[in-house]
């Protein structure tokens, strides 16, 4: 008999045919009960993500819009400012 390590050819096969569905099983094993957990909190994950930058590029617009206000009301009060200096300057004029 011709074959490898005392074994003939068809059982080297077998043994190899043994090996390779008990990794595929333990493949299946790995991907549905340990991995499948994960996928769904990996997609809540994801929702979340996508939730907060919705919330940040909305509170960028936000701080933007309110960054107008503010420029436009420190531009009004150095206007009221100068009138003021101005009905200063005519009062102590008199």
């Amino acid at each position: 008999m011709h074959g490898l390590g005392g074994l003939n050819w068809g059982e080297w096969a077998s043994i190899i045919a043994i090996i390779t569905f008990l990794a595929g099983l333990i493949s299946l094993l790995f991907k549905y009960a340990i991995f499948g957990p994960f996928r769904g909190d990996i997609k809540e994950l994801n929702q979340n993500f996508t939730l907060l930058n919705n919330n940040l590029a909305e509170l960028k617009t936000d701080i933007n819009r309110l960054d107008r206000r503010a420029d436009e009301h420190d531009r009004r009060l150095d206007r009221h400012h100068e009138r003021i200096k101005h009905l200063k300057g005519e009062h102590d004029e008199n």
